[in-house]
């Protein structure tokens, strides 16, 4: 039979032992270090100078002096005999250290541990429904809480392999409508069905790049805001959306300060043209009307100008005029092209856009009088004015065709024989000047 118990070590009084008080006492000292263990801390590396009667420590690691080769152990102070006893601790023993407020376990893996952090493994965990295989898990709650201790809380669903599913699955009536996170792939997405069995994937979010796609289209019934769209009608960042109205597209054009610039800061588009307002460097004779600005190359640029209001000679109400820069300055405005081509009862005229009108006519003279004409279009005026004229007839050579009188909306005329007397004739007019 051992002399001492198998779980506490306490001795035991043999038959026929003399001062049994003594081995009975040495049980009852052990039994009170034990039974119902708080310890002062569990921090000292060497023991107090001057210790309570039954004062109780946790030696700390690499201790010093009479704790030395005693890391771990409960270190229990005998004032009788002046000297600490130590007790090994077995796993499983707990005990409370006073200046923590915290309770211990002692484990054969890691020593002494903090109760509250010896959290149970459990196969499957129901609260208030119940778990399965799958679900290992499960609770029944019209909510569930998960709140920070500390700064903040993570939930982290992971998965093994790129090919496996870390997501959050929807469902109505244990059917899925919806799911998002890592589906069989490494791009978030998110994605949707009507009867559980069929997915649409509605957002795609690249791992590589963070780019957005959205496979089903977008309906937005609000507007769109923020950095990603133009903050004015004239801003030109590259990759912001356009609103509508942007550079005279859909809404108003927005008015252009100085269009002669040459350092190529005019963003393409379209722009509104009023030098009331500031505006400069559009067609002499010009004051309101809307500009095309064009870039094809660093250095080449081309202007188109609709005129809507003029303040001077040289311009009129919805012509066109253009010009071109390659590598240096503005050439001069052209207005080119025919404005108008047509002929009436009085005969035919082209209008230009630089202002030259020309009129052709055929006007039979009488022998009695002269003859006054209307030209097919009126000039604007008289200065500048040329009216050619020809007779066609047999005997030509001796018909002279003559001017009396003219007009900006009309001449009148006579041929005249050899002797000057006035003979009937077909004489051809052509007038050119300006319409406007």
């Amino acid at each position: 039979m051992s002399d001492t118990s198998p779980v506490l070590s306490l001795p035991y009084i043999l038959p026929s032992q003399a001062q049994k008080h003594v081995t009975h006492n040495e049980a009852l000292r052990l039994l009170d270090a034990l039974v119902q263990p708080a310890v002062l801390d569990r921090d000292r590396t060497a023991p107090p100078a001057a210790p309570a009667e039954g004062a109780r420590h946790l030696v700390a690691a690499d201790a010093t002096g009479p704790w030395a080769g005693h890391a771990g152990e409960l270190a229990v102070w005998d004032a009788e005999a002046a000297l600490w006893r130590f007790l090994a601790p077995r796993p499983g023993w707990q005990t409370f250290v006073l200046a923590e407020g915290a309770g211990l376990v002692f484990t054969s893996a890691a020593g002494w541990q903090v109760l509250g952090r010896l959290v149970p493994e459990f196969a499957s965990l129901g609260i208030a429904t119940a778990a399965d295989e799958t679900n290992r898990l499960a609770v029944a709650s019209p909510a569930t809480l998960l709140t920070h201790d500390g700064a903040g809380h993570q939930l982290k669903i992971n998965k093994a392999l790129a090919g496996d599913t870390a997501s959050l699955l929807f469902q109505t009536g244990w059917s899925g409508r919806a799911e998002m996170g890592l589906a069989g792939e490494d791009d978030f997405i998110v994605k949707v069905s009507p009867d559980g069995e069929t997915f649409r994937t509605a957002l795609r979010v690249e791992r590589a790049s963070g780019r957005v796609a959205l496979p089903q289209g977008l309906s937005v019934a609000g507007s769109v805001t923020g950095t990603a769209v133009q903050a004015s009608p004239a801003d030109g960042t590259a990759g912001r959306l356009m609103a509508v109205g942007a550079f005279g597209l859909g809404g108003m054009a927005p008015l252009i300060g100085n269009s002669a610039v040459t350092d190529g800061s005019i963003v393409p588009g379209f722009y509104g043209y009023d030098s009331t307002q500031g505006s400069s460097g559009g067609p002499s004779g010009v004051r309101s009307g809307i500009l095309l600005h064009q870039r094809r190359a660093t250095g080449s640029e081309v202007q188109l100008f609709l005129v809507e209001g003029t303040s001077g000679a040289g311009a009129v109400a919805g012509i066109l005029f253009s010009r071109a820069r390659s590598g240096g300055a503005w050439s001069g405005w052209f207005a080119g092209g025919i404005v108008q081509s047509a002929s009436n009862g009085n005969g035919r005229y082209i209008r230009h856009q630089d202002g030259t009108q020309t009129c052709w006519q055929t006007v039979g003279t009488s022998a009695s009088a002269d003859v006054s004409v209307t030209f097919p279009a009126a000039f604007s005026t008289t200065t500048g004015l040329v009216t050619t004229l020809g007779v066609t007839s047999a005997a030509a050579t001796a018909i002279s065709p003559r001017l009396t009188s003219r007009t900006a909306t009309g001449a009148t005329l006579s041929a005249c024989s050899g002797t000057n007397e006035r003979v009937a004739a077909q004489v051809d007019l052509i007038s050119m000047g300006r319409w406007y």
